[in-house]
């Protein structure tokens, strides 16, 4: 006997997954992991040149650190070349005491050429130094620049996993209507009912790994993500499903059609598992819910200070001692009880209500006397 169902669920549904599928293809179109290559792509080649310049600054730097070691070697010898003109022009004056003829020009001129070589040399060391230090200058500029860029560079790469992650957990959450068909064999014990049942479990079973498969083939990374799958929970549910027909098909194979909406509710870290990524990219969200619930909660506490005009008295907030005024204490926003008591003096008791920061002056009254 064959029944059969108008597949009403797959009318009603479609709406729901057409809009699904648009949504995804909006979502490709505005892929922010391919923004993020792109700007990773450019810091690369902004990265790549600051190291170009850096070499070249360097191979400066080191000709120039050269060229002075030349010409401190160059001084020395200079130095000594002009001591030597300056000895013998000395002798040539101590001999014109004597003899005034004698010719001081040649000695003058050699002393003249070895003075002025030493101030030359001087002048190239001065300039050397000069160029050295704006060399020094420049090259620590692009170490800055190149540190700079490389901390960009990490922090996109980190902007890019993050991206990965909330694209994979949104292809995730993806639903679909499947119609999923299987024959089954009934035992001769079973009854109707449960040859049914039997049917109609397969064949979900078989919808749900259909769509798991689909499911993973469909993921932007779904190479990386197959091989990473052992062992996530994508927990896929059968939302809903109606039978479109069942029977038996001879001897007892029985035959079940069905429509279904399946959905996928990933484990938290599904994705990050996934792509094998630390799984604080998939926690982040649950730090941050959890970080504004505290934020919120520390928001409804106020700063409240009990003050009186006697010492050695004794305060209770709520039942809890707090010892003698001033106290200062941190109590949600509401109502308190505040007592204020002190040996010889009327207590204080009051029910206060606080909305802010505040502070509650008590004065004691002394007891009356009988």
């Amino acid at each position: 006997m064959i029944t059969r169902r108008i597949p009403a669920l797959m009318l009603a549904l479609c709406p729901v997954w057409v809009s699904t599928s648009v949504l995804a293809e909006d979502a490709v179109q505005g892929d922010p992991v391919a923004a993020i290559d792109s700007r990773l792509s450019n810091k690369q080649v902004e990265i790549d040149t600051m190291n170009s310049e850096f070499s070249s600054e360097s191979e400066s730097l080191q000709q120039l650190q050269n060229q002075l070691a030349k010409l401190k070697r160059d001084e020395k010898e200079l130095n000594a070349k002009q001591n030597r003109a300056k000895s013998a022009l000395d002798k040539q004056y101590s001999r014109l005491l004597e003899d005034p003829d004698t010719d001081l020009i040649t000695f003058q001129k050699a002393y003249q050429e070895a003075w002025g070589s030493v101030k030359e040399n001087q002048n190239q060391v001065l300039e050397t130094r000069q160029a050295i230090t704006e060399s020094e200058m420049k090259l620590s500029q692009v170490k800055q620049k190149q540190a700079r860029l490389n901390t960009e560079f990490t922090y996109l790469e980190e902007q890019k996993v993050e991206a990965r992650v909330k694209r994979i957990a949104a292809e995730l959450r993806e639903s679909e209507v499947l119609e999923t068909s299987y024959k089954t064999t009934c035992s001769a014990t079973m009854t109707l009912g449960e040859c049914s049942n039997q049917g109609k479990y397969l064949t979900k079973q078989k919808a749900v790994k259909t769509f798991k498969a689909r499911l993973m083939d469909s993921l932007t990374e779904a190479t990386l993500a197959k091989q990473n799958s052992k062992g996530v929970q994508l927990n896929i549910h059968v939302q809903e499903s109606q039978i479109i027909r069942a029977g038996f098909e001879g001897n007892n194979n029985y035959f079940t059609q069905m429509q279904a909406q399946l959905q996928a509710k990933p484990e938290a870290v599904a994705a990050c598992k996934l792509l094998n990524v630390s799984s604080r990219y998939c926690l982040q969200g649950e730090s941050s819910a959890k970080k504004s619930t505290k934020d919120s909660s520390k928001k409804d506490l106020v700063n409240v200070t009990v003050r009186s005009d006697q010492y050695n008295d004794a305060v209770v907030i709520n039942g809890v001692e707090y010892g003698s005024t001033p106290v200062e204490v941190v109590l949600p926003k509401g109502t308190h009880q505040v007592t204020v008591s002190k040996d010889g003096y009327q207590t204080y008791n009051r029910v206060i209500s606080v909305s802010g920061n505040d502070t509650v002056w008590v004065k004691l009254r002394p007891n009356k006397q009988s």
